[in-house]
């Protein structure tokens, strides 16, 4: 029988015999137990009846293209190492993707080719409108991509009319209700000028419906100018290359659709200044050039014109300057004090006051004969008027009132009928006839 092994002998052994030939191993699995802490990253891989090991140390970490999370499943590329001291085998981890990321960046390739081939990506690039009233925008109602752009918007073009159109963002309902969006859009019953496709961030699976073919023939024969803003910025779908402005998040998305109102403001301002500074600028020298003619005009008319106008500019200002000009101005200066110094008395002692009611008085007496005049004449006038509107006046004057059987008056023969009741009033008296037509004989 052969001697025993020590415990760390038999461990070395068995770390010289694994560790080369799973130098370099490629492993697929569910991560659990994933906790960062400290420097390094631990977790497990595990499948059905199976469990490894797994560390990433520091140095490692910022090469990883995925960093893994606990229910997800990865690929793993690393090797196995034996920790002898405590008799454990692990997985250092080199590289990590999502399980199936392969295939699905192999199909993305081949569907950019295609695509590329068929000239969807090629075709010219519209430009945006900068000043547009309305925009329409596609995207899964209650998502944080529909928020950033209604925020961003109600910041820079709070007067843009926004069309929201909703879509699954993700799943298999995606594709079809974007392309009904898309289709419903660009309906010119709404009034659009562009559309944003716009979407969160998320993996490669979330985003596949993006790379939808139909959806980017969709985006490629908008009538619209489209603007996307799909995942992140290291996020890039079929559809940012067949749109005409690709965004990397949909804040940008609203911010390359939508003008600036306060950058458009200062823009104003500037012109506004550059232009009163050029205006101003034109006068000046318009006004210097007047000024130099109609020196150069009068100097020809006169030759002594410049020489006699300085002359009397310096008398004028000798006179201003001599000792008794300045006493007369301080005198006319005093005299004005003094005159409203003693305004100043008069009304504080109210005599101004009473001179203002005294001739109140005076006038008011005046006026209100006036008034009680023109009132009485009024009268006049209105009492006549009244006497002719009178029915009984002309009665005095011999005329007779013709009356029918209700009382009213009768202006007109056309009015009364052969056998009708007349009732005649006069001034002294009345009778009561029968009207009888003018052939008839009188009885």
């Amino acid at each position: 029988m052969d001697a025993p092994l020590s415990v760390k002998r038999l461990l070395e052994q068995v770390k010289a015999r694994i560790e080369p030939p799973f130098a370099a191993v490629c492993v697929v699995g569910e991560v659990s137990n994933f906790k960062p802490s400290g420097r390094h990253w631990y977790f497990t891989l595990k499948e059905e009846g199976a469990a490894l090991q797994c560390a990433v140390w520091a140095g490692q970490q910022r090469f990883l293209a995925h960093v893994p999370a606990n229910g997800q499943r990865v690929v793993l590329k690393g090797s196995l190492d034996l920790y002898v001291a405590g008799g454990s085998l692990k997985l250092i981890v080199t590289h990590c993707e999502p399980a199936g990321q392969g295939d699905l960046q192999a199909r993305l390739r081949q569907l950019e080719a295609e695509l590329r081939a068929a000239g969807l990506f090629d075709r010219p690039k519209r430009a945006l409108p900068r000043f547009p009233r309305k925009l329409g925008v596609v995207a899964a109602l209650g998502g944080a991509a529909l928020r950033d752009v209604l925020e961003v918007t109600a910041r820079r073009a709070p007067g843009i009319d926004l069309l929201i159109v909703p879509a699954a963002a993700q799943g298999e309902r995606c594709v079809p209700e974007t392309l009904l969006a898309l289709q419903e859009i660009q309906d010119p019953f709404w009034g659009c000028e562009a559309v944003l496709l716009v979407r969160g961030g998320g993996s490669l699976e979330d985003l596949w419906g993006f790379n939808d073919p139909a959806l980017v023939r969709a985006v490629a024969d908008c009538r619209l100018p489209v603007v996307t803003g799909v995942g992140h910025e290291i996020d890039t779908t079929l559809v940012d290359l067949a749109a005409d402005r690709r965004a990397a998040t949909p804040s940008q998305a609203a911010e390359l659709a939508t003008p600036d109102r306060a950058a458009l403001a200062a823009e104003l301002r500037r012109h506004t200044e550059a232009l009163a500074a050029k205006l101003g600028w034109r006068l000046r020298n318009s006004e210097t050039r007047l000024n130099l003619s109609t020196d150069r005009g009068l100097e020809r008319l006169d030759p002594l014109a410049g020489p006699r106008g300085r002359l009397a500019a310096l008398g004028h200002r000798l006179d201003l300057a001599h000792p008794g000009t300045r006493l007369d101005r301080g005198a006319a200066r005093l005299a004005l004090l003094r005159q409203r110094l003693a305004h100043a008395g008069r009304q504080a002692s109210g005599e101004v006051d009473r001179l203002r009611v005294r001739e109140a008085q005076r006038r008011l007496a005046p006026a209100m004969s006036q008034l009680l005049q023109r009132g009485h004449h009024r009268m006049a006038v209105l009492a006549e008027r009244l006497k002719g509107l009178d029915p009984a006046a002309p009665l005095d004057r011999g005329f007779v009132l013709a009356r029918d059987a209700r009382g009213f008056p009768i202006t007109s023969s056309a009015r009364v009928e052969a056998g009708q009741a007349l009732h005649l009033a006069w001034r002294d008296g009345a009778w009561t006839a029968t009207a009888q037509a003018p052939d008839e004989p009188r009885t």
